[in-house]
């Protein structure tokens, strides 16, 4: 089956697979922190551990899996990239999460009924979209010829 579909496609199904459950993993834990622990006033740290989970988690997957790249030799550097993309990715989340907070109780909305769920979901999705375009620009761009080392196996396609 996987040779009807283009690489390209497969690279951005694995993508958004793994995409996905790293945002489970980052609402699940912003809803552990808020909802289970109560803390409520702490929201955003709750984000920010969800995220940084998300992000052990995700690299190394996203790295071997999805981009199909076993060059261990390239690993500080994809990390540091990667990681710079997930800060980034982290303020535009954190930020949007509490521009939206403001919004909300402005109009009156309780934020953490389950609204929070909501913005966090959406911000999420968005944000994984640019995140996925700036990766397989920068971190995991195809290699040069100066860039590879042949000690290093490519994960085969399967």
């Amino acid at each position: 089956m996987t040779d009807l579909i283009p690489e390209k496609y497969l690279l951005l199904i694995r993508y958004g697979m793994i995409g996905v459950f790293g945002a489970f993993v980052q609402v699940f834990t912003l809803w552990l922190w808020v909802s289970v622990l109560g803390l409520h006033d702490q929201y955003l740290w709750g984000v920010v551990i969800g995220f940084c989970t998300a992000l052990a988690i995700t690299f190394p997957l996203q790295k071997y899996w999805s981009f199909r790249d076993g060059a261990h030799h390239k690993v500080p550097r994809q990390f540091f990239w990667y990681t710079m993309i997930a800060l980034a990715s982290l303020f535009i989340n954190t930020f949007s999460l509490s521009v939206t907070k403001v919004l909300l109780e402005n109009a009156q909305v309780d934020f953490f009924r389950i609204w929070y769920l909501v913005a966090e979901s959406s911000i999420v999705v968005v944000v994984a979209g640019l995140s996925f375009l700036t990766n397989r620009a920068i971190t995991f761009r195809a290699s040069k010829d100066h860039d590879t080392n042949p000690s290093d196996p490519q994960v085969p396609i399967a």
